[in-house]
């Protein structure tokens, strides 16, 4: 009997060493980790970024929306249509990065920032064309570029990269646009008062 267990567990062994020959010998490797979870955590400075870009996009949004009712140009309409579609898109992508690092952010836009949307909704035809151009040029402020050139060259979230080089390309698509539409004129950082525009 020992000599029939003996043979028995020799030929077990003998069985292991072939199929590890066949290379089945033992289990795969655990998966890595997911990407998501190896995506750096966010800094401050995305914080802040993320706050002030979806501050920048319902301002945007808004002001591009009063072109339905506001301006008599159809093509300063198509192009108000194409800001506020951009700028729901980027604030989604904000909102997505908030959520995924537990982020709350705003509801809506402060007391002062409605004001200046309703001074601007005072505002028909060419006068309200003017000025709603000169806010899209002058969305990009020089802080602005900076904080999203940081972001998109840093070593930092990846996630934050990606939407920083986006919205980049965004705001100067709509800035030439705006541009062109505005003739050759130069608008540089500027907050235009409209009140005196009845």
């Amino acid at each position: 009997m020992k000599a029939i267990t003996g043979l028995t567990a020799l030929a077990s062994v003998a069985l292991m060493v072939g199929l590890s020959a066949c290379g089945v010998d033992a289990p795969p490797p655990p998966p890595l980790p997911s990407s998501s979870s190896a995506v750096s955590p966010l800094s401050t400075q995305d914080v802040a970024l993320l706050q002030q870009l979806d501050t920048l996009d319902q301002q945007q949004g808004a002001l591009a929306a009063l072109a339905v009712a506001h301006s008599n140009s159809d093509v300063v309409k198509a192009f108000a249509a194409t800001v506020a579609s951009d700028h729901a898109t980027n604030r989604k992508a904000v909102a997505q990065i908030a959520t995924s690092a537990n982020l709350k952010m705003s509801t809506g836009l402060n007391a002062e920032d409605q004001a200046h949307i309703v001074a601007v909704g005072r505002l028909y035809g060419t006068a309200y064309d003017r000025v709603f151009l000169r806010e899209v040029v002058s969305a990009t402020t020089p802080a602005l570029a900076s904080a999203l050139k940081a972001a998109a060259t840093g070593a930092g979230n990846g996630n934050v990269k990606a939407l920083a080089s986006d919205t980049t390309t965004l705001l100067q698509n709509h800035t030439s646009q705006a541009r062109d539409l505005m003739g050759e004129h130069t608008i540089r950082h500027h907050r235009l008062h409209v009140g005196s525009h009845q």
